[in-house]
């Protein structure tokens, strides 16, 4: 009765024999069809070698066969050394850290240098010194590289939107948007120089655990709202308490229509993306989709994971100076603003030291509060008047007049809000005098 026997090789056939073990042996023909093509009988060269090893360069790349998905053709597996399949970078730039298909160009970058390698062409130079492009065997073509010394350290902070792409680069401590395409405007800029340079310089170097350091930086773009998203993070502070839960992190945006920062949020994404211009984030495994919910001064849920608060509700606060005839000592009597109800001031300090008692919005003031004020509502608009709440009262007090006020060159603002209604703050205004 005959068995099955285990071939454990291929290109061979079995022979059997009573006084001796199973052979295989090699089939001479290739994959052992009839007339097929043949290894002839001699010596056969071969190399072994004993320190093969696995080889990292960051700083090159290799492509591989394609894939054809009409014939079934699948060479994705195959890397001929036979051709010239790899392309390198200065390695003095470092490694590459992030790469974007952009129409028929790769962009390359690295931690302190970004590139554009044309794709399936080259680049000819004239006489003059202009460029053209041919078509040419090599898959990933000539390497050109943008101005300036920039790079990116972080890949996650890539973000992409139209021809804009945006980054950070932690180790310049600056933003960047780089733009390419036909309307111009093409290169590296530092978008953090419109009104925050000092900010990303200080926040995105920083060691201790005083605010961040950025261990984590986060970006994605908002098609809904059309900004560009950054988020700071420091992964280990993730407190119960949501003061210090924010110094773990700072999430800002970036509008490019009027070139600037626009807001600060209080939610640390794990992940942000668009879809169908929709917003999403991730935290924890959640998927979050943004301007869907109807309770404002939120994001998250109030979950606690592993002894910390995620998420949960905040505040909305605005802080702004105000200073009409800046070369001007004024006096600040009153305090009015232009929008919803639920609008409280915080604070109102001037450069003089000179702080003003907090005034509650319309609802919660109480008449046995002689010290405090609340916003009074006439015609849709909203008034109150400003009490000196330095220790020197007389010193700074204004004669003749119901509030005291408080006096200097400028005066900075805090306007808040708690509610979890949509709330729509206009115009904030004073009424001053020159002093005396």
């Amino acid at each position: 009765m005959g068995h099955i026997l285990e071939v454990k090789f291929f290109n061979t056939f079995i022979l059997r024999s009573e006084t001796t073990n199973t052979l295989y042996v090699e089939e001479s023909r290739m994959k052992g069809g009839f007339n097929e093509d043949f290894v002839s009988i001699g010596p056969k060269a071969h190399l072994v070698d004993d320190t093969y090893a696995e080889t990292r360069r960051e700083n090159a790349l290799i492509y591989s066969g394609i894939y054809n998905s009409r014939t079934d053709i699948n060479r994705t597996n195959v890397f001929s050394g036979g051709e010239k399949i790899t392309r390198a970078v200065d390695p003095s730039n470092g490694a590459i850290q992030k790469l974007h298909a952009e129409d028929t160009n790769l962009n390359i970058l690295q931690e302190d240098k970004v590139s554009r390698a044309l794709i399936d062409k080259d680049a000819l130079f004239t006489a003059e010194g202009g460029r053209l492009t041919a078509s040419g065997a090599a898959v990933i073509g000539q390497i050109v590289p943008f101005s300036g010394k920039y790079g990116i350290q972080n890949p996650e902070s890539f973000a992409v939107h139209g021809n804009r792409k945006y980054f950070v680069d932690k180790d310049r401590g600056v933003v960047l948007r780089l733009s390419s395409g036909l309307g111009g405007g093409n290169g590296l800029i530092e978008i953090s120089q419109f009104g925050m340079r000092n900010y990303f310089k200080d926040n995105l170097n920083l060691i201790d655990n005083s605010f961040i350091s950025s261990d984590k930086i986060v970006g994605g773009y908002d098609n809904h709202s059309d900004e560009y998203i950054v988020s700071l993070q420091n992964s280990n502070i993730e407190s119960s308490n949501a003061d210090e839960r924010l110094r773990g992190f700072q999430t800002l945006n970036f509008d490019d229509t009027t070139n600037g920062w626009v807001s600060f949020y209080t939610y640390k994404p794990d992940f942000i993306f668009s879809l169908d211009n929709k917003f999403y984030s991730l935290k924890n495994n959640n998927l979050w989709e943004h301007y869907k919910n109807t309770e404002y001064n939120k994001f998250y849920d109030n979950v606690i994971i592993n002894n910390k608060l995620i998420g949960g509700a905040f505040t909305s606060n605005i802080t702004f100076i105000a200073n009409t005839e800046p070369s001007t000592v004024k006096n600040f009597y009153t305090i009015n603003y232009e929008g919803d109800d639920s609008w409280k001031m915080i604070s109102s300090k001037t450069d003089a030291n000179i702080e003003a008692f907090p005034i509650l919005e319309n609802t919660n003031y109480s008449s046995s509060d002689v010290l405090g004020s609340s916003f009074v509502e006439k015609e849709n608009k909203y008034y109150a008047n400003l009490k000196d709440n330095t220790s020197n009262t007389l010193k700074n007090q204004v004669i003749g007049v119901n509030s005291a006020g408080i006096k200097g060159f400028f005066t900075t603002v805090k306007m808040q809000n708690g509610s979890n209604a949509k709330k729509e703050l206009f115009a904030v205004s004073h009424i001053v005098s020159k002093s005396s």
